[in-house]
């Protein structure tokens, strides 16, 4: 208590800071929590618990079995088991929880490395922004704090050398269970042996080749074995099928979607310049490799950004703070703390209590009540793979019996072909890739293909909206 009371006291911008946005997060941002990815994530930890840890996919026709590694499977049966207990209220609370945790932990790490609490609040809102899809719930949401908290280890590894290095080991393996970035923490890992094969001038000490050569191992301490997992990291960061084609495995191109990216990256450089004295190689190996990671693929964002959060305020160090600061108001800090804690408390126990259909208002009921009314024994259904995890995971029946869904690892070149010549509609067989499918979800935001599907005799529009339509088609012949 008496640590707590301290940090209430001294630390009270960086408390009012994270208690505030998680009131504001808890207030706002449930609604869009939800995206394709959440649905995934409930329906592969529905899959472990039911069906047991998968080696091949069972979920969907074009994917039906072929292997699935599901390297993930420990955030999904997490996730999963979040939802049977308190359904999108607990689980939105819980993502609250997780992302206010990643950013503690970077505030804490920024200021035991040197950072001032003025630089940590200065750059917290350019870091938030400039990747907000991260925050929504998926598994990745929960390699956000072991991120963090293992940056901070080997920052502060990287400027005086202990024993506690060693628990980058099992921070490594519980993250190689949770979300494929662990290959990044088993990079910075062994970025941090060379860091200090550096230092000592090239005399490889046992404390140092353990952190090259263990790092990469640690990540393939999965329930698959290491081949398998070595295989599925290959596949998905060497030789990915779905290159250039999934919006997220892109490069960040200057856009209105990385327009903030940009912002923190003109941020960082003058900073990190003008700061560098402070940092250490390590730290601008860290910065470099995210930045790499971050341009190369939109999804790398995040992790350049919490690094950001955790090493830019050290290069700025106590620059923005008073040069004689005023004293501490102890009593008015730690009220002032208590009191957004307890509104921050108050806010994520009403949440609990809000009704399912306010987390869901992006997601309507009535497609799905539609797909339910038209689908008979042997229909199978064709979803655009924005909906394919949600119409899984609403409709337990549809398994193996949706065309495909947003594990894009698990189909081939072909596929993807096919789905652009579907998405442009200029080649003469465009459509043929619903042939066989008796009801047809559209995404209505990309590409329609509703009328099409109307104008084939019989075929009918059993639900529309902007959104989305679901079309039925006569029966299919066997």
């Amino acid at each position: 208590m008496t640590r707590l009371r301290r940090i209430a006291e001294e630390e009270y911008v960086l408390v009012v800071l994270l208690a505030g946005f998680g009131v504001v997060f808890l207030l706002v941002f449930p609604p869009f929590l939800l995206v394709n990815d959440s649905w995934l994530t409930l329906v592969a930890g529905r899959e472990v618990v039911e069906n047991g840890l998968p080696r091949h996919d069972e979920l969907t026709v074009l994917g039906l079995g072929r292997p699935w590694t599901d390297q993930q499977w420990l955030a999904q049966v997490a996730i999963y088991g979040l939802h049977a207990l308190g359904g999108h209220a607990l689980l939105a609370v819980a993502t609250c929880a997780v992302v206010v945790t990643a950013f503690g932990l970077a505030f804490a790490g920024a200021r035991s490395l040197g950072a001032g609490p003025r630089a940590i609040w200065a750059l917290f809102l350019p870091v938030l922004l400039a990747a907000p899809w991260a925050w929504t719930i998926r598994a990745q949401m929960l390699a956000l704090p072991l991120y963090t908290g293992l940056l901070w280890l080997l920052a502060a590894e990287a400027r005086r050398p202990s024993r506690r290095v060693w628990l980058a080991f099992p921070l490594l393996v519980v993250w190689a269970n949770v979300h494929g970035s662990a290959a990044l923490g088993a990079l910075l890992v062994s970025l941090l042996g060379l860091h200090e094969l550096v230092r000592s001038r090239g005399r490889p000490s046992p404390r140092s080749a353990a952190l090259v050569v263990l790092a990469p191992l640690a990540v393939l301490a999965t329930p698959y074995g290491p081949v398998a997992t070595a295989r599925y990291y290959h596949l998905m960061l060497v030789d990915p099928p779905f290159a250039g084609r999934v919006t997220e495995w892109q490069w960040a191109s200057p856009a209105v979607d990385t327009l903030f990216f940009y912002v923190l990256i003109a941020i960082a450089i003058p900073v990190v310049f003008l700061g560098r004295r402070r940092l250490t190689l390590f730290d601008l190996g860290v910065l470099s490799l995210t930045l790499a990671g971050a341009v190369t693929a939109i999804r790398g964002i995040v992790w350049f950004a919490l690094a950001c959060l955790l090493l830019l305020p050290v290069a700025i160090g106590g620059r923005l703070e008073h040069q004689r600061p005023a004293p501490l108001r102890r009593h008015v800090n730690l009220a002032l703390t208590t009191t957004l804690t307890v509104a921050l408390l108050a806010v994520a126990l009403a949440s609990l209590l809000r009704s399912p259909s306010w987390y869901e208002q992006e997601w309507p009921r009535e497609p799905v009540e539609a797909v339910r009314a038209e689908i008979r024994p042997g229909d199978r259904v064709y979803a655009a793979d924005r909906f394919a995890d949600w119409l899984l995971w609403k409709l337990p029946v549809l398994r193996g019996r949706v065309a495909y869904d947003v594990r894009f690892e698990l189909y081939d070149e072909e596929l993807f072909d096919r789905l652009q010549r579907y998405a442009s509609q200029e080649s003469a067989d465009w459509l043929s890739i619903t042939d066989g499918y008796r009801v047809v979800v559209v995404d209505e935001t990309f590409s329609s293909s509703t009328d099409a599907l109307l104008a084939a005799s019989g075929a009918r529009a059993a639900y529309r909206s902007d959104e989305l339509a679901v079309v039925v088609r006569p029966p299919v012949a066997p």
